[in-house]
């Protein structure tokens, strides 16, 4: 009787230890994956607002326009490096009730340990994995001095060796259109002075992906506490934000 008694208590013991090892698996698995999916067939639409300063033109110094983009995930294909790699069609509209004009196809790879994506031929570390809160990466390293989008404005002072940092986690984000209890936020790059502002950061919601996106570059020379919205001479401020998204 005694040795049918250890025998059940051993076990328990073992049953024990290998619903722990299964829950600690489950645990280390979310590695943040699904806060980039990259299935065919998903879609984001996004509404784009962008503020635009020229001092070459007077008359129009600062302008203002929006458009809707919408961004699909389609076929798979073997990059330039070998990998296994996605494109994202992206279309334009001037309003979401009116046809999809084709605009361009950028790509991403996604693997165990980062997402890259290739926007205009220059490529981004998006993200790293496993997600961990305040550790940083360079997601500008791939880049040529010559391929950066903004070598046409004035100042050389911007250094574009960012170093991107997810600053928030399990974050909510709700905008009238869509709403999430699980988002990350990276911080890309927070660097002003009084001759220039270079600001980038995106937030991702689990599931959806890219949902909101806020870029600065804008060249000045401020005193007095100037802002950079109303003094701005040249560069260029984007909001983008997701309204819709789904699966075709």
């Amino acid at each position: 009787m005694t040795g049918f008694k250890q025998l059940f208590v051993f076990s328990i013991l073992i049953g024990t230890l290998f619903a722990c090892k299964k829950e600690t698996e489950i645990v280390q698995a979310d590695y943040g994956y699904n806060y980039f999916p990259d299935d065919s067939g998903k879609y984001v639409i996004y509404k784009v607002d962008s503020v635009i300063y020229n001092d070459f033109d007077p008359n129009n110094l600062k302008r203002t326009s929006s458009q809707f983009v919408k961004e699909i995930v389609t076929e798979q294909f073997t990059d330039n490096l070998g990998r296994t790699a996605k494109k994202l069609e992206r279309y334009v509209s001037a309003d979401t009730t009116q046809p999809w004009q084709f605009w361009n196809v950028w790509y991403l790879v996604k693997n165990k340990t980062n997402v890259e994506q290739v926007e205009d031929n220059i490529r981004y570390v998006k993200l790293i994995f496993p997600l961990q809160f305040e550790v940083a990466w360079k997601g500008n390293k791939y880049f040529e001095v010559n391929q950066f989008p903004f070598q046409n404005l004035r100042y050389t002072t911007t250094n574009f060796n960012w170093d991107y940092k997810l600053t928030e986690n399990n974050g909510t984000f709700s905008n009238g259109s869509i709403l999430s209890d699980s988002t990350i936020t990276v911080l890309q790059v927070a660097d002003s002075s009084n001759v220039q502002k270079v600001y980038s950061v995106e937030r991702y919601a689990r599931n959806i992906g890219l949902v909101y996106k806020e870029l600065w570059r804008l060249d000045a020379q401020l005193i007095n506490n100037q802002t950079y919205e109303n003094n701005a001479k040249f560069g260029f401020i984007v909001y983008q934000k997701a309204i819709r998204f789904g699966r075709e």
